[in-house]
């Protein structure tokens, strides 16, 4: 792990590295692919911006969400304590509330613009797992969202970090999780000519997705997310996508068929 580098004398915390460098990468990849989905590039960015907020808003609220019951139960010690309301307001982030976030923005957005919703969606979900990848390399270098604990020879120390146990060799889902995004982003690319039908393209990333993230979860171990009849919060949140995914995708593959 890397918390920080310096760079010209200044400290710069890796984590916001990645995630500026995944926003820019994803962005990016918008402009390249502008052309073919038939959108003004400054619309792809403005509505990247937007989903960008609405990410970070979603994902910090559903967090809060998932620890409501301690800040509840220590209110009055959190506010004392400016070291652990800080944690709080800069740290802690869940995935599935920026999807949920950022899709929202961005039909705030095309309902704004009157743009077509779901074909922007799928213009830009490409860039989704692309930035997410760049976002889990910054959690692994932050020593956030660790995995197990594991003695194989994949285990990695976290003593630097202020969020994983030290001492203890961890599963370095970080990094297996990153590896999965790239691989989605590939493959949405690959087959996002063939993709036809409003939001074919969002739904193959949902259940694509939501299935490495169900199974990653049982090599996480920062089980402050909470469970329900022994699954994690983010798994029955994957179900419940996995799902959408499968609705998205039925009308675009019958449309197919129908043309054949």
């Amino acid at each position: 792990m890397l918390p920080k580098i310096n760079v010209l004398g200044f400290e710069v915390a890796m984590y916001g590295l990645m995630i500026v460098l995944g926003l820019v990468a994803g962005i990016l990849v918008a402009l390249a692919r502008a052309k073919s989905t038939g959108f003004k590039k400054e619309d792809l960015v403005f509505a990247s911006l937007y989903g960008a907020i609405g990410t970070v808003a979603g994902a910090k609220l559903l967090y809060l969400l998932t620890v409501l019951r301690f800040v509840t139960d220590n209110f009055y010690m959190i506010i004392k304590d400016r070291e652990l309301m800080s944690q709080l307001i800069s740290g802690g982030f869940v995935f599935y509330g920026g999807v949920i976030g950022g899709v929202s923005a961005i039909f705030i957005y095309c309902r704004r613009y009157r743009l077509d919703f779901l074909p922007l969606i799928d213009a830009l979900i490409p860039s989704v797992p692309l930035a997410h990848a760049f976002g889990r390399l910054g959690c692994f270098f932050a020593g956030c969202c660790y995995g197990i604990e594991h003695y194989g020879p994949l285990g990695m120390y976290f003593d630097k970090s202020p969020f994983a146990p030290h001492g203890i060799p961890l599963f370095p889902v970080q990094l297996v999780e990153a590896a999965c995004n790239f691989a989605i982003f590939m493959f949405l690319i690959l087959i996002a000519r063939r993709a036809r039908g409003k939001g074919a393209l969002l739904g193959c990333y949902l259940m694509s997705y939501t299935i490495a993230r169900f199974i990653l979860e049982y090599f996480r171990w920062d089980e402050y997310r909470g469970f329900l009849f022994g699954l994690s919060t983010s798994q029955w949140i994957s179900i419940i996508l996995f799902i959408a995914g499968m609705i998205l995708i039925d009308p675009a593959r019958k449309r197919r068929t129908g043309e054949m």
